[in-house]
């Protein structure tokens, strides 16, 4: 399980999209700093320490789900197609096959949220442990779903279409729904992790346990998968 973890995380870095995408994490994460510092000194307002962290909370969920799915939208199906799952499941489990993978690509973001907050820290004179929280809570739970995505469809050019779609719908989607006062659909906001993370406090600690829910059932699928 951990070598297949490490193999995932390493593998992240080797890709130009990796790049960018931690490069654009990083750019957000310098300019909103920038101008909170800029904003305090100005304007004599009080920011608070936690506002250098909103640069950072945008992007993780406005496009946190779209930045899993460029990255790893083939993370399963890639190994089924090239039938090196065949040589994987001679080694270890379906269900070590799959946390493996999950862990390798949850390190890989922790190290460029958790990096990006070392930034912030450097101007805020602050290290933000609990913005970490929140973004990693919603965080685990996109990457849950992008490998239930990559068990499901068979094919990386179908999960990488619907990655796109589902990354730009849900998120409204999200919203309409938990801002809705229409009680027949409201309920379903239970179901989505921007509801948890709005919410913040120890709330965001749901989503974690929610990942986990998800990750389960990505186990169970890929168990009664024919490789």
């Amino acid at each position: 399980m951990w070598t297949i973890c490490f193999h995932e995380f390493k593998g992240l870095f080797k890709s130009i999209k990796s790049i960018i995408i931690i490069a654009i994490i990083f750019g957000v994460t310098y300019w909103t700093a920038d101008l909170m510092t800029t904003l305090k000194d100005q304007l004599d307002v009080h920011a608070g320490k936690e506002g250098y962290a909103s640069g950072i909370a945008s992007i993780v969920f406005l496009l946190g789900f779209l930045f899993i799915s460029s990255l790893s939208h083939d993370v399963i199906n890639r190994e089924v197609s090239t039938r090196t799952i065949r040589f994987l499941v001679t080694k270890t489990s379906r269900g070590n096959i799959i946390i493996g993978k999950y862990l390798g690509i949850w390190l890989f973001w922790f190290f460029c949220i958790f990096t990006s907050f070392v930034l912030v820290a450097f101007i805020s004179k602050k290290f933000l442990w609990w913005g970490i929280l929140e973004c990693m809570g919603f965080i685990s739970v996109a990457i849950a779903y992008n490998l239930i995505f990559s068990i499901i469809f068979p094919k990386p050019a179908v999960t990488m279409f619907f990655g796109i779609v589902f990354a730009l719908v849900f998120p409204a989607l999200s919203f309409w729904i938990i801002f809705s006062s229409n009680g027949a659909i409201s309920w379903l906001k239970f179901f989505t992790p921007y509801y948890y993370a709005l919410l913040g406090n120890f709330y965001v600690f749901i989503n974690f346990i929610y990942a986990i829910g998800v990750l389960m059932l990505g186990v169970v699928l890929f168990r009664r998968r024919d490789l």
